[in-house]
């Protein structure tokens, strides 16, 4: 196509194009006769991406633009269906479909291989932005409603987004950002919250919803972006033939309003809730600072690194002395460049009392100003300079690079800063290392912005066991005094109308409106997966797998130990071990000094633990603990011969950090148990089920959260028996004898393995190891509840679906996507108004879960999940919607990875004996899948079900208001 500037296509104006050899694209920037911007990234890239973004900026807290987000997506004009996202989940082979609400714009993004797919998606997707259906249900269902089932019942708050900020809103770390925006830009669009605080959501009405997308949703207030190999000439034609060319008249674009910057500190205090009446060590500290916009893109990179070097680092000057003051269990921190136009560096404590706020002050203040005064030590600056660096060569190798490049370039488009440079990093990235390295330009940075600087506002967030009853009681006394001013009459029509409501939510689509969804068939189907399978060696006399793949040069080097020898008593800090072995340092080298050359000559080294059970074999487990590390080529063999020191010269002598570690690796779990505790509870219940889930139960599942938690608190008592259990496992893990090696790189860096990787092996002790018994766990009940402060909870049940794995095939996967995506989407999220319900399910093992995420319910989604065995032996399919279902399956078994998650796969489909072979016959059982294999499952379900076992973790209230459900419940 043309590419001078002023071209004209389909009343797209060019005004500027670039080829971008960084990032391999040819880049176009249009405008829209109505003043719509358009971002063409044009490659060979066969993930075609598209997007629509709205600049929407909120002017109270009700979540409008959130709800907004969720219920345009219910339906639209060319499509009315309910739950048009929902439909197009169920079957299609997108990559990527979603949508996301931030604190002044909401997009819409998708991506797909397929060309027919990509057309209706954006067809789709267009629809529903422009022309939505907007009803007055699904405001209620997706925002917020009062609910009342029956005369007898209680009168309730019900909406998915109210239930899923119930859940935000229970993370600390969420209300600390609440706090510092608000704190730092009172009066702004950042001092609002966009997805909603469940005390203000009610305050929305429908008319004001309805008006907000008269006002946002237009296409002057919308960007548009395209990423891949679809021709663009038609991309253009399309948007403006089928959507834009229905307006006739320009509409202003929506402005953030900036409010008024503080000019002298100030702090606020707040409280979180938490179940525990100790709340000792508890507080979140933190301090967040303007420092600027983001038209600087030189000092946001620049203050990137700062953040690193200052608050994350092991080498850190200033975290090493925040910690060795002993006012917390962890100290961290980051810089927002892109979220919202102004940019903010937040520190934070994690563990620590409200009155070491002076001290934390102190020492932050001092550190720096000896920081400014001496200068950072150079190998620190290297370190993170080249960590930095490392992080975004990687980014080009993302499986989603359209969604990375679209997230950079809209940044810019937002906030009127050029989306060309927004693309490019390396003439950046180059002035910011001359300039650390010979011109002290990030003390500069930190004296001018960090140091003295009055928009500086403080957060103090103290832990309140009555926080959570407070809550629960202002809004039962909201609903009260609601309730007290109906009548007779205005009761029954509230129970009449959440009995429509729940009918409307039951009723599906009928085959004539689904058909007016477009979709893809069989015959659109790729003709072919291609599976990569990684080649086993033998090198250095050891099992090696090796995934040549295009890495961008990066390798990616995973040193595996098997851990069937480790007692059963040593499981629960199996991960603790890691951590430490990952951090703490050798004999040579120091935790300071060991994490600058971690930064400077591997873009991360981290610890991760798998369980592999083999095809076929559904009693075996092989536990695995991996070193991982990853590499540009120019540092791959210092990376070798760093891992080669870990292994030989592990130093565990270094007492007191080894407790920070502890310490900080349970006021996280603590933290992670509150807002994302459905792990702990699946796993729970899948240790009853075979050996791999006795395993997962002891060293990642509740069992292995109480042993931190009693080490933690109890530390000072234990600390000897704890470094002696440590140099144990040292002995028996990091062992040659019970080693292998997964290697993912390209052909150059293959043979630098091949002849350096041989270090690796003699750094190792050579000693045979010794089966253990199984790690038999404790006999659990098979209803448990666990309590945390969470305001909702995460519902789990499960089960074994196929003794042995026999009787499962590939139909059963067409069964899970009808299960998860249209059975408990419906009963569980849209109508028990959990943010989601999604299936664990093992083929190797034949156990299943569901697992509901931000429930309100407990025993409304206990009777869905029983529903199950009727569910499925009623099914009754068209033919249209069963190809759908199979096509989404299908999907799932061709999904679109980076080359580092390529090789990741071969490798545990390597140590599962999982062939392509197996693959390919359940992709054919899948495609051959009838309405009656379907229901031929009904008796196995029925007999899982029979024969469940249930775990709950979340909201005390909610709990134990069905306690009649558990054998036991407990704080976690």
């Amino acid at each position: 196509m043309q590419t001078r500037a002023d071209t004209t296509i389909a009343n797209f104006k060019l005004k500027e194009h670039q080829y971008i050899a960084e990032i391999g694209s040819d880049v176009h920037l249009f405008e829209h006769s109505l003043g719509c911007p358009l971002m063409a990234i044009k490659n060979g890239d066969t993930n075609k991406t598209f997007a629509a973004a709205f600049n929407t900026t909120p002017t109270d807290s009700t979540g409008v633009a959130h709800i907004l987000e969720h219920s345009v997506l219910m339906g639209s004009r060319k499509y009315p269906v309910k739950d048009v996202f929902g439909e197009m989940n169920k079957g299609g082979l997108m990559t990527f479909l979603n949508a996301m609400t931030g604190a002044d714009i909401t997009y819409y993004p998708f991506a797909t291989r397929n060309l027919k797919e990509y057309f209706n998606l954006m067809d789709v997707y267009c629809d529903v932005v422009f022309n939505p259906l907007l009803e007055p249900e699904t405001f209620e269902q997706e925002g917020w409603h009062y609910h009342k089932e029956n005369l007898k019942s209680p009168l309730q708050f019900q909406g998915v987004v109210f239930n899923e900020m119930k859940g935000a809103f229970s993370d600390p770390i969420r209300l600390i950002f609440h706090h510092i925006f608000g704190g730092l830009m009172p009066g702004s669009t950042y001092a609002h919250e966009s997805g909603g605080d469940p005390r203000i959501i009610p305050d929305l009405s429908y008319e004001q919803f309805c008006d907000f997308h008269r006002k946002h949703y237009h296409p002057s207030n919308c960007t548009l972006f395209v990423y891949g190999d679809a021709p663009l000439e038609e991309e253009l034609e399309f948007l403006d033939d089928r959507f834009l060319n229905q307006y006739e008249s320009k509409a202003g674009r929506s402005r953030v309003d900036l409010g008024i910057m503080i000019t002298s500190p100030t702090t606020i205090s707040d409280f979180y809730g938490v179940e525990s009446a100790d709340t000792k060590e508890r507080t979140y500290l933190a301090v967040g600072t303007h420092v600027g916009t983001v038209a600087d893109r030189e000092k946001n990179g620049a203050f990137q690194i700062i953040a690193n070097i200052l608050f994350n680092s092991d080498g850190s000057p200033l975290k090493n002395k925040i910690l060795a003051t002993g006012i917390c269990k962890d100290f961290g921190g980051l810089y927002l460049s892109s979220s919202c136009f102004n940019t903010v560096m937040i520190t934070y404590l994690v563990g620590s009392e409200k009155k070491h706020l002076e001290t934390f002050s102190d020492v932050y203040r001092q550190t720096l100003e000896e920081i400014v005064a001496d200068g950072l030590a150079h190998d620190l600056l290297v370190a993170e300079l080249n960590k930095y660096e490392f992080g975004v060569r990687e980014d080009a190798s993302k499986a989603q690079r359209g969604l990375d490049l679209l997230s950079k370039s809209l940044a810019a488009l937002k906030y009127g800063t050029n989306p060309f440079e927004a693309l490019q990093n390396e003439k950046v990235l180059k002035s910011i290392r001359k300039k650390a390295l010979n011109e002290k330009y990030f003390e500069e940075l930190i004296k001018g912005y960090l140091v003295d600087n009055p928009s500086t506002v403080t957060v103090a967030l103290e832990p309140d066991p009555e926080k959570n009853r407070r809550t629960a009681h202002e809004e039962q006394e909201r609903i009260d005094l609601y309730e007290s001013g109906l009548d007779s009459k205005e009761l029954d029509s509230l129970v009449v109308r959440t009995k429509e409501l729940i009918a409307r939510q039951q009723r599906a689509n009928d085959d004539a409106t689904l058909s007016k969804l477009p979709q893809l068939e069989l015959a659109d189907l790729p003709a072919q997966v291609d599976f990569h399978v990684a080649t086993p060696e033998k090198l250095f006399g050891q099992q090696t797998l090796i995934s040549e793949l295009p890495t961008n040069r990066i390798s990616y080097l995973d040193i595996g130990f098997d851990l069937s020898h480790v007692p059963a008593d040593y499981l629960p800090l199996l991960d603790l071990f890691g951590t430490i072995t990952t951090e703490i340092g050798t004999g040579k080298l120091d935790y300071m000094q060991f994490a600058k050359e971690v930064a400077t000559c591997t873009g991360g080294l981290t610890h991760s633990i798998n369980t592999y059970t083999t095809y076929g074999e559904p009693d075996s487990v092989r536990p695995v603990l991996w070193i991982n590390a990853k590499m540009l080529p120019e540092y791959l063999e210092r990376g070798i011969d760093l891992l080669s020191d870990i292994f030989s010269d592990l130093s565990l002598k270094d007492r007191s950090r080894i407790g920070e570690i502890v310490r900080r690796e349970f006021a996280w779990a603590e933290h992670s148990t509150q807002s994302e505790g459905y792990g702990l509870a699946s796993t729970r219940v899948f240790s009853h089920l075979s050996p791999a889930g006795r395993y997962q139960e002891h060293y990642s599942g509740v069992t292995a959260y109480r042993r931190l938690k009693e080490l933690a608190l109890g530390y000072q008592g234990q600390e000897d028996e704890f470094l002696s259990i440590l140099e144990r496992l040292s002995e028996m893990v990091l062992n040659r004898a019970n080693m292998v090696i997964s290697f993912t790189g390209e052909d150059q860096e293959i043979e630098i393995l091949k002849t350096t990787g041989q270090r690796i092996v003699d750094a190792l002790a050579d000693h045979p190891v010794a089966q253990t018994d199984d790690a038999s766990a404790p006999e659990f009940v098979r209803e448990e509840a666990f309590i945390t402060a969470a305001e909702v909870v995460f519902v789990v049940q499960g089960g074994n679906l196929f003794e042995a794995g026999n009787g499962y095939k590939g139909s059963f996967e067409v069964l899970k996507t009808y299960l998860s995506r249209d059975y408990l989407w419906n009963s569980v999220r849209q109508i028990g108004g959990a943010y989601g319900c999604f299936i664990q399910f093992s083929s190797i093992t034949g156990n299943m879960a569901m697992i509901s995420y931000r429930d309100p319910q407990v025993r409304k989604t206990y009777d869905a999940y029983d529903r199950l065995p009727e569910v499925v032996a009623d099914i009754d399919l068209s033919p249209q919607a069963l190809e759908q279902l199979i096509i989404g399956t299908y999907g799932n078994f061709d999904p679109h990875q980076s080359a580092a998650a390529k090789g990741v796969t071969a490798r545990n489909d390597y140590l599962c004996k999982i062939t392509p072979e197996h693959k390919r016959q359940r992709l054919q059982e899948i495609t051959s899948t009838s309405v009656e294999d379907l229901r031929s499952f009904a008796g196995r379900i029925r007999t899982m079900t029979q024969n469940r076992y249930r775990a709950i973790i979340g909201n005390r209230a909610k709990i134990e208001a069905d306690r009649d459900l558990f054998e036991s419940i407990t704080e976690i």
